[in-house]
């Protein structure tokens, strides 16, 4: 029988998710008009490597401790 994730770790992933689409809904609104399109690409990377890395840094410690 494979282990379940703690929900905790489900939801701070969703809400990590939805948070990353929100603050690009707000960037894209507000204040995406005022950069170029390099600069707004770079901040749309700058910011998915962030919510990526934070996913990772919930997910592994749980991965690791149910590898099998």
């Amino acid at each position: 029988m494979k282990p379940k994730p703690e929900t905790g770790r489900v939801y701070a992933t969703i809400i990590a998710g939805m948070g990353w689409l929100l603050f690009l809904a707000l960037w894209l609104f507000f204040y995406a008009e005022s950069y170029s399109l390099i600069q707004n690409l770079g901040i749309f990377l700058a910011s998915l490597v962030l919510v990526g890395a934070l996913i990772v840094l919930l997910w592994v410690p749980w991965s690791m401790k149910h590898e099998e």
